[in-house]
């Protein structure tokens, strides 16, 4: 079993509810989480003319090799919980992104483990960082306190819980 990192994020709507609800199917699929962030406040990375994320990580244990069920499912809850896709970095109720399944590596025209941009992201790295901070990136070969602390990205990430 590997351990798989989800990080969720939301900026329409009852932000903490959706990433609440968001939770509670992914317990339903794939049981009690294994870490809980808390949940931090960071303004929108990418496109900037848009409210406030709240984001958070959680892991759940996950078998290896069921990383493309697992985007399928992550992907169909959130369209569960109303999101809809029409442009990149839009505002959206609900995301879902895997960031680690193991020390697994994936590269295939649907998925890409670890994800691409984690490590230059500070909303993601804050919260990985509060449940995992010694995690090994295993294509970076850093830790996850090593790459926050490396983060060039300056937007504010505050925790909010």
């Amino acid at each position: 079993m590997n351990e798989v990192f989800l990080s969720l994020g939301s900026n329409q709507g009852n932000r903490e509810a959706n990433l609440i609800a968001a939770g509670r199917r992914l317990g339903a699929l794939l049981g009690k989480p294994v870490r809980t962030s808390g949940i931090y406040r960071t303004k929108a990375w990418g496109k900037t003319d848009q409210p406030d994320f709240l984001n958070q990580v959680l892991s759940f244990h996950l078998a290896g090799g069921k990383e493309d069920w697992l985007l399928t499912r992550l992907n169909e809850t959130e369209r569960a919980l109303g999101r809809v896709r029409n442009e990149k970095w839009e505002p959206r109720i609900i995301d879902i992104d895997i960031l680690f399944s193991g020390d697994r590596v994936i590269h295939s025209p649907s998925l890409i483990i670890p994800h691409p941009f984690l490590h230059l992201r500070r909303f993601v790295l804050a919260p990985l960082h509060e449940i995992a901070p010694e995690l090994m990136h295993p294509v970076l070969k850093k830790t996850i306190r090593e790459l926050l602390m490396g983060c060039e990205d300056s937007l504010q990430v505050r925790k909010m819980n």
